[in-house]
């Protein structure tokens, strides 16, 4: 066998998977998004339908191929979807290729479904009317779309081919080969999904839903023939995960190519975005959780509604994400991610599960039902070769990264001393006077908490902190100092927090005169309403060569006491030096 399996826990060699089918030589060429697995025939047993880069539509049953049909373009995405409620249960197929949908039902084309033109810009129009009527010559009409294309104008092909010519001739030449045709621009799809309409369920009726180059996501209806809601994105789709019903409640979250995931909520684009450090290489929805991996090895797990959950760190590039869910035998939602060097990962939250080798890098991974059992993982190799393996009824992916119980650290003793004569006595002494020593306690407690209160009440009656009550005066006072010297400025904040107003209020300066010059030493306050602020703004000037630094304090001072209403210390700092003439 090609692959073998390693539980992360604790198990058996063998681990949660049982190897099934490996076919070496299949020429399987095929990404995630062009293999679905799907109950085709109505008989209760799924097959896996793969559209390959060959052009080939291939529909595995068991471990043959059961039948081969030729596609008519590259495909992008393939999807199964029913359009109906009759009877027998058989889906119809998708197959998106450039700006079609091509369905088919029992395997032969049904119906092809086109995307909508784009809006050609009217100044674009005008050009090539121009150039059809001989207003202008090919390197005019080039040198005017080259303009609007510079403005940020979307043009049409036909106008790119003519812009990107850079010989006369072949300008002539591409004007003459798009001359008197209609212009008309065609978007292609990027990726596709379904989404049921009122009922969950695999064998319900859904409809497609398509992402475009146009920044756009369509929802068609079910039989696939008309777009019933449109919603226009920042940027390109590249990945989609689909929640809910069409007829209640839906969400879309979408993950763009400018390195952002936005939500569309019943056809309208949420302001929920979530910005990636890197651009997105996979998007998996599970449950009220969307896991996104990015190119740079990592996976951020994000709740729907923003938030940051966690990151896994993968050792090297991610290349596939996949859901493993179980609903049968036990609830479990994990998440598989298939890596550049071989391994499939499969973790449940943060914790590794177990870890497949497939010994060769993988370009698509599915897991799901096929044929009869239930949870089945399909995995093509860029060698071509297939791999199927079924999970086993008696796993347990519900493993954490660890053994259960208590920490290692909880085995390790600790340095515990000995216990000597003098810590026996002091524990003896502790029990016989513990009544006493809780009263001490006590007494000193509200000693502390006595002086500290007195010394608060003498900080604020003695005009010391930042807010005075003294001698019937509320202020509040502080003071900034900007600057670099030698010249700073010191502004003061003085608000009278009191409920009546004051009348001529002197503040001062007290400072060094011999290190510093200050520009008004004293100021007259006239009127001080209650809640108001008065903002003033003192110039001061370091004198002293050598750069010294010292304290400014400021007072506000009160009529009526000797003692100041509240006062500030303006710490000054170092100034730089004085430079002579």
């Amino acid at each position: 066998m090609a692959s073998e399996s390693k539980h992360g826990g604790a198990g058996g060699d063998s681990g949660p998977w049982l190897h099934a089918w490996y076919d070496p030589v299949a020429n399987l060429h095929a990404f995630s998004r062009c293999c679905r697995f799907t109950n085709l025939h109505g008989d209760g047993e799924n097959v896996l339908v793969v559209a390959s880069m060959d052009r080939k539509l291939r529909v595995y049953s068991g471990t043959s191929v059961a039948s081969e049909h030729t596609l008519l373009d590259l495909p992008v995405a393939l999807c199964s979807f029913y359009t109906d409620l009759s009877a027998p249960r058989m889906p119809a197929l998708a197959v998106a290729s450039g700006p079609y949908v091509f369905i088919y039902r029992n395997l032969r084309p049904y119906f092809k479904f086109t995307l909508p033109e784009l809006e050609v810009d009217s100044q674009e129009r005008d050009t090539w009317a121009d150039l059809n009527s001989g207003k202008i010559d090919a390197d005019g009409a080039a040198e005017a779309l080259a303009a609007l294309r510079d403005s940020g104008v979307a043009l049409t092909s036909a106008s790119l081919d003519l812009v990107g010519a850079e010989e006369p001739e072949a300008r002539i030449e591409a004007a003459a080969k798009h001359k008197g045709k209609r212009l008309m621009q065609q978007t292609v799809i990027t990726c596709m999904e379904t989404l049921n309409k009122c009922v969950e369920g695999a064998d319900e009726i859904s409809s497609l839903v398509i992402g475009t180059e146009a920044r756009q996501v369509l929802i068609l209806d079910p039989p696939g023939n008309s777009i019933r809601v449109k919603c226009t994105l920042p940027a390109v789709p590249v990945f989609m995960g689909i929640t809910g019903l069409f007829d209640v409640e839906y969400r879309i979250v979408v993950a763009c190519r400018d390195g952002a995931v936005y939500t569309i909520k019943n056809g309208e684009v949420t302001g929920t975005v979530i910005e990636l450090q890197s651009h997105p290489v996979g998007l998996v929805r599970a449950q009220k959780s969307i896991l996104i991996g990015t190119m740079d090895d990592t996976i951020h797990c994000y709740h729907i509604k923003g938030t940051k959950n966690y990151s896994l760190y993968m050792p090297c590039r991610i290349t596939n994400m996949e859901l493993l869910q179980q609903k049968k035998t036990r609830m479990v939602h994990c998440l598989m991610v298939a890596l550049e060097n071989g391994e499939i990962r499969v973790y449940n939250g943060k914790a590794l599960a177990c870890t497949i080798n497939a010994g060769g890098r993988i370009t698509a991974l599915r897991f799901g039902a096929y044929g009869r059992e239930e949870n089945s993982l399909i995995y093509l190799k860029s060698d071509g070769s297939v791999t199927i393996k079924m999970l086993r009824r008696s796993a347990n992916l519900e493993v954490a990264a660890s053994k259960p119980g208590p920490p290692p650290e909880q085995d390790v003793p600790l340095n515990v001393p000995r216990k000597t004569r003098l810590y026996v006595e002091q524990t003896q002494r502790e029990r016989d006077q513990a009544t006493d020593m809780h009263r001490i306690f006590q007494r000193e407690l509200c000693k502390l908490r006595l002086e500290t209160a007195r010394s608060y009440v003498r900080i604020i009656t003695g005009g010391q902190g930042p807010q005075s009550y003294a001698a019937g005066v509320s202020l509040r006072l502080n003071a900034q100092v900007q600057g670099l010297g030698p010249t700073f400025k010191v502004t003061l904040n003085l608000q009278n927090t009191g409920t009546r107003s004051l009348i001529n209020v002197p503040m001062t300066f007290n400072y060094n005169h011999d290190l510093y010059r200050v520009s008004t030493p004293v100021i007259v306050v006239p009127l001080m309403i209650p809640a108001l602020l008065y903002r003033y703004e003192v110039d001061v000037t370091c004198i002293d060569e050598a750069g010294g630094a010292d304290v400014i304090k400021v007072f506000v001072c009160n009529g009526k006491s000797t003692v100041p209403a509240i006062s500030a210390y303006v710490n000054m700092p170092m100034s730089e030096p004085l430079v002579a003439d």
